[in-house]
């Protein structure tokens, strides 16, 4: 019954986003693919400023109201119509269908990732209760300086919809579709299905190699080399419209830096690219001076977002400094504890790590690289072809030496040394340059090839479409192959969440979960004090405080696996609550002092219960 309530308030949030889109289409005349992006990311923007002023709610359901108005206004009243003829053709359908499975999938799933609990699930469930951003006294938010582009835009999907995990993890999903969803804007004529089933395989592709991440979980390092992508494919279709280009590339920019603060190695991507197109090119020959200046404007309006979170950030947590936190401060005190030796082991085992052919991430680089290499060399051998292909590949290539500098010089500079010399969350960061290496040679060899054919069509048909009947046969079974190989790539990523889903009672968030429940009334002020094994470090490397830290909504709350019995009744009274989340031999004789046998798991008030 809560599974059909939620889909139906999702269906509502559907129409209102409808509204928009539709606004969109007809003010801006922006192409329907692109759309769905800069929808998402100027409304996430505009909550943003709300949030920053202190009003997050009321625009929030104000945004909501509009764009149900907008909806009937465009669709019922002006259309006649919910929905165009012109919506249904085979992408969208198959793309619908795959994000259908994804949100089954997602809808009832919950977090089992450290990092959801440490920040990007926590920081959410702390906005919808309090309905306002994280402040200096906010003690459960540790990360208080880590921007909230994504996170506002779950907000809103939350406060529509639910409150749920899996309602946070849809949301999430939402805006990566949508990046997807975008990058087929580079295909002139969706009717060559060769080309989208192309585009669609490598989209699993990048799903894959982003294994470390997934998407059942809220951590954006997936999110920001797709958003990066919306970008730079936006820029490349409107090149011969550039006062469009920039306004639609702008909020998606502007979203980017500020979902995490190396969204700005992606964003400089774009900047990069977006400044290249404007001084070459050649509809713009004589009005360069324009065309840059449009530009440097769409640069400055993007970085506005970036700007207003460092304003507050200063403001609101003067002093106040977290890992990666980009200050002066910051910098000085953890590189100032790293000698010579220990740089010398980072960089040692950083180099192991990149160069190791066990690396998914360097798998996925030599992959892609011998594949866009093979792709040159047969359109050149074999249809006489020059791609331009080989010249995005040396400068993608550039990048990607650029991003693993950037990784190293954080993990010498900005990291604590504990987890720099263990490189912490050196795959997750590694995937997120993978994505957007695999995600580039996608789009630009789909144009190349789209420019190959031997017949070219656009709005209008030809009765002849191919070559001869053997290329047409060669035609169907290659999209025949690479729409299977994606199906399977999608369904072995729903499999695996699925199983991670069904194993979910098991892990340490489940039993957590079951124990303490999901607290969502308000701060508790409360302290725990968990028993548990110290099983993969659950304890010493604070994963159980943290889980239990979103479940109970408490800022209090400790953990031990080992006790001193003498001791352990001093060590109580710092405490309102024991939670005996895994029993031992140890914590079972200390109880049974108190007559507690049997099962022991479970929550004990300490006052009551031993004093």
């Amino acid at each position: 019954m809560l599974l059909i309530a939620t889909s139906l308030s999702f269906l509502i949030l559907l129409l209102s986003f409808l509204g928009y889109i539709m606004l969109v289409r007809q003010t801006l005349w922006i192409q329907s693919k692109f759309s769905w992006i800069f929808t998402f990311s100027t409304l996430s923007c505009i909550l943003y400023f709300a949030g920053l002023i202190g009003i997050l709610s009321y625009v929030a359901y104000g945004i909501f109201f509009c764009g149900l108005g907008f909806f009937i206004y465009f669709y019922i009243i002006r259309e006649k119509s919910v929905f165009g003829l012109k919506a249904f053709n085979l992408l969208n359908f198959l793309y619908g269908l795959g994000f259908g499975i994804i949100f089954i999938s997602l809808i009832s799933t919950q977090y089992i990732h450290y990092d959801n609990f440490s920040h990007w699930g926590l920081v959410v469930k702390y906005m919808l209760i309090h309905d306002a951003f994280p402040n200096a006294a906010s003690a459960l938010i540790d990360f208080k300086t880590y921007p909230l582009g994504s996170s506002v835009f779950l907000y809103y999907v939350c406060r529509i919809v639910g409150n749920t995990q899996g309602v946070m993890l849809v949301g999430q999903s939402m805006l990566i579709f949508s990046c997807f969803y975008a990058m087929f804007g580079i295909i002139r004529d969706t009717k060559r299905f060769l080309l989208c089933s192309g585009l669609a395989l490598c989209c699993a592709a990048m799903t894959f190699f982003n294994i470390s991440i997934r998407i059942n979980n809220l951590l954006v390092d997936f999110l920001l080399p797709l958003l990066a992508l919306s970008v730079i494919t936006v820029l490349f279709v409107y090149r011969n419209d550039w006062k469009r280009a920039c306004i639609v590339s702008a909020p998606i920019l502007a979203l980017l830096v500020i979902v995490k603060n190396s969204g700005l190695f992606f964003a400089v991507i774009c900047y990069v690219y977006l400044l290249y197109l404007a001084l070459s090119n050649k509809k713009y020959k004589g009005k360069k001076a324009k065309a840059l200046l449009l530009a440097v404007l769409t640069i400055a309006v993007s970085l506005t977002t970036f700007a207003a979170w460092n304003l507050h950030t200063s403001i609101a947590f003067k002093g106040e400094t977290t890992k990666h936190t980009m200050s002066v401060e910051n910098f000085n005190e953890i590189s100032s504890e790293k000698t010579p030796e220990i740089k010398a082991a980072i960089v040692q085992r950083f180099s192991q790590a990149v160069f190791s052919p066990g690396s998914l991430s360097t798998r996925g680089i030599v992959l892609f690289q011998l594949l866009a290499l093979a792709a040159c060399l047969t359109a050149r051998l074999l249809f006489k072809q020059r791609w331009g292909l080989i010249k995005v590949l040396f400068w993608v290539d550039i990048a990607v030496v650029l991003y693993y500098a950037g990784i190293l010089s954080m993990f010498i500079y900005t990291m604590p040394t504990e987890e720099a010399l263990i490189l912490a969350g050196f795959e997750r960061y590694a995937s997120s340059i993978v994505v957007f290496m695999i995600g580039i040679l996608a789009l630009f060899g789909v144009h190349d090839t789209e420019n190959s054919f031997y017949i070219q069509q656009g709005e209008k048909r030809n009765v002849m479409a191919f070559k001869s009947l053997l290329t047409k046969n060669a035609y169907e079974v290659a999209t025949v192959i690479l729409v299977s190989a994606a199906v399977i790539i999608l369904l072995s990523e729903v499999n695996g969440m699925t199983s991670m889903k069904f194993s979910y009672p098991y892990s340490l968030p489940g039993k957590i979960e079951h124990l303490v429940g999901d607290n969502w009334s308000g701060e508790d002020q409360q302290s725990y004090l968990f028993y548990a094994s110290d099983t993969d470090s659950q304890i010493s490397n604070y994963y159980l405080q943290y889980s239990a830290r979103y479940f109970l909504f408490a800022p209090k709350v400790d953990a031990i696996y080992e006790l001193d019995k003498s001791a352990f009744l001093d060590q109580l009274k710092g405490y309102d609550y024991l939670v005996v989340l895994e029993s031992d031999s140890n914590i079972a004789a200390f109880l049974r002092d108190y007559g507690k046998t049997g099962d022991i798991t479970g929550i004990y008030p300490i006052k009551e219960t031993f004093f």
